[in-house]
């Protein structure tokens, strides 16, 4: 029996690149697929890739920009296919800019789909299986969220906004987990790379082709859907709060902000004092930052 067989998705931006592979990659290991993409006739192209294949699926076009989007979705998925088990949050935009050139539609266009779609459709889907779990149908569901690498560990420079947005989407995935456990849901992260059109649109370059599935090429979005099937299966129950950076076949786990070393003092700190201690037991350094000599 297929993996995901019985299982009903949601997978967000699923029209081209990485959600492309992940709608599909689900919906052939048995899982019915709810492919969203604001470009309608891409998801509906995709849903007939999935349809083509012997899979189920529908497509929707809802922008996710939009608080009411998730609700919607949930409610599709369910109207369908009867339940839903698994939601992929990938709907993203990117806008390149220095942060003293960054406009306010550029912002509000970013926090739309990349924090406010993800969270809006996390919090449909919980308030929907908390009510599951409340009427005695329990089984294990989970989330995927997409994050980026620009946003853990960040320091990107001119992808403030956009690594910013990313960075929580990976705390939202943490704290989700932890509230949404007691329902039998799992919520994890993962920071793909990949070569995709958005990608290459923001830096510059050409749009890459699409990938053969079977391409090993580290850049091909296949491995990103790899990775997220293992996590939308019940193999992956046992994991839950996690977030996973994803290049070709390497997977490695991020942990959240841990701290360093310490200092502390037994009176109010004075900025000399300070500076003092932070450059001697911090950062191994004299004050001010200047570097110890070798000799």
């Amino acid at each position: 029996m297929a993996i995901l067989a019985g299982k009903v998705a949601i997978v967000t931006g699923a029209g081209i690149g990485i959600g492309r592979c992940e709608a599909v990659s689900l919906g052939a290991a048995g899982a019915a697929v709810v492919v969203n993409d604001i470009d309608s006739a891409a998801a509906r192209e995709v849903t007939a890739e999935i349809v083509e294949a012997g899979g189920r699926a529908i497509a929707d076009a809802a922008d996710m920009s939009l608080w009411t989007s998730g609700g919607i979705l949930v409610q599709r998925a369910v109207a369908e296919f009867g339940q839903l088990d698994i939601v992929v949050a990938n709907a993203g935009v990117v806008s390149r800019s220095p942060i003293a050139d960054v406009t306010e539609r550029d912002l509000d266009a970013q926090i739309g789909v990349l924090f406010k779609g993800t969270y809006a459709l996390v919090r449909h889907c919980a308030a929907h299986w908390r009510a599951e779990h409340e009427a005695g149908r329990v089984i294990h569901r989970t989330i995927i969220a997409t994050s980026s690498s620009a946003g853990v560990p960040g320091g990107v420079e001119e992808f403030s906004v956009y690594g910013s947005l990313k960075a929580g989407v990976a705390t939202l995935a943490l704290g989700a987990a932890l509230e949404l456990r007691r329902y039998g849901v799992t919520v994890n992260a993962i920071l793909p790379h990949a070569a995709t059109r958005m990608d290459a649109q923001a830096k510059g370059t050409e749009p890459p082709p699409r990938f053969d599935a079977s391409n090993p090429d580290p850049m091909n979005p296949q491995h990103v859907a790899n990775v997220v099937t293992y996590l939308a299966s019940e193999r992956a129950a046992w994991l839950s709060g996690q977030v996973f950076e994803i290049t070709g076949t390497n997977v490695r786990r991020w942990v959240p902000w841990s701290s360093a070393a310490e200092i502390d003092s037994d009176d109010q700190w004075s900025v000399e004092a300070l500076d003092t201690a932070l450059a001697a037991s911090v950062y191994r350094t004299l004050p001010g930052g200047r570097v110890i000599p070798s000799n």
